[in-house]
């Protein structure tokens, strides 16, 4: 599997970036700032994001999270 598994569906951010791979997504969350890092949906979020890294099934429990994270810190 590994961090190039694609998303069911690529996200756009409302600042033009496009999330297609987990590597995307792992990338942009560490990027945040460590308070926002902190926050229980970024954990999460990051636990399923390590979990369908080794795991196809994991990957569209991954993404909905995602989408749950990126929609609560307005960036979707």
């Amino acid at each position: 599997m590994g961090w190039q598994a694609k998303f069911w569906k690529p996200v756009k951010l409302k600042d033009g970036r496009t999330l297609a791979t987990l590597a995307d997504a792992r990338t942009l969350v560490l990027a945040l700032p460590d308070l926002h890092q902190r926050n229980a949906h970024w954990q999460y979020a990051g636990e399923l994001l390590l979990r369908a890294s080794t795991s196809k099934s994991a990957v569209d429990d991954a993404q909905a999270q995602l989408l749950r994270a990126l929609k609560a810190e307005e960036l979707i």
